[in-house]
């Protein structure tokens, strides 16, 4: 890369690593003072974890709070969009669809607009004793937005999906050079060492930034990160709650896509399996 490249302005994205608590309203507050620190510090992006609508480490299926797409949840994070002049927010949650009987887990980005892009669970932790299908629908398999922050087309995962390495490929195949993955990695023997490994990984063998943010103990391991498309770690914030910076350089990318031009040596496609399989 030219020290020319180096020297451009490269958009910066801001991590909430915070710890959501059941009720919307307060954790949406919580949202609107960290938006506003993250358009300050001069980021176009700010990205909170799965769950940031609600969050209760004790589920019981019929007093999960949900909301709908359009609904004043959302609503009011494209307006907090609008008011904090226009940065775009990504954060989880649980959504309900009409004809689904659970809710889905969903990451929404949101601009002054209204809704940027969705993307639903795919994988539901059913992993390590948890049981998150009891209320929790699976997402759509077939289903990829795409959202364009600063030069990037981003996609979106949710947590557990970060262990398919297909679900990160499909975003790619779509046009990704970026995938976000909000999360709430849960704490456990050798969680962090995979946590690490698998978003190390996703950036490397998909050739594109990663843009990771967890919960902070104790119902994630925190350590939310962004990593570029050689796998060099930019940013990684510690266990407990904080805010953190960086940027994100679209000329890593292609730099990468160009020197090892593994996209057009695949000689596999993604396929989703037929639902009478799933």
């Amino acid at each position: 890369m030219s020290k020319l490249a180096d020297m451009k302005v490269q958009p910066q994205v801001t991590l909430g690593q915070f710890a959501p608590g059941v009720d919307p309203v307060s954790n949406l507050r919580a949202l609107r003072d960290q938006v506003f620190a993250a358009r300050d510090a001069g980021s176009t992006l700010v990205v909170f974890p799965e769950y940031s609508f609600s969050f209760e480490p004790v589920r019981v299926r019929d007093a999960v709070p949900v909301e709908s797409r359009d609904g004043p949840w959302v609503t009011s994070l494209s307006e907090l969009s609008g008011e904090a002049e226009g940065i775009t927010i990504v954060a989880g949650a649980l959504l309900v669809t009409h004809g689904v009987d659970k809710p889905l887990n969903t990451m929404v980005a949101v601009g002054p607009e209204g809704v940027l892009a969705t993307a639903e669970k795919i994988h539901l932790y059913d992993a390590f004793g948890s049981g998150e299908s009891q209320w929790i629908s699976p997402g759509n398999t077939r289903q990829v937005h795409l959202f364009e922050w600063a030069g990037f087309q981003v996609g979106m995962m949710a947590c557990y999906d970060l262990r398919f390495p297909e679900v990160g490929r499909a975003l790619v195949d779509a046009g990704a050079t970026a995938i976000v993955v909000p999360a709430q990695w849960v704490p456990g023997e050798d969680k962090v060492l995979h946590w690490d490994t698998l978003l190390r990984a996703r950036a490397i063998e998909l050739q594109c930034s990663v843009i990771a943010v967890n919960h902070p103990l104790p119902y994630g391991v925190g350590h939310s990160q962004v990593i570029d498309a050689s796998g060099h770690v930019a940013l990684r914030l510690g266990e407990q709650e904080h805010l953190g910076k960086a940027a994100c350089n679209l000329d890593r990318v292609e730099q990468a896509r160009s020197i090892n031009p593994m996209g057009s040596m695949r000689r596999f496609d993604v396929v989703a399996k037929p639902a009478a399989q799933l």
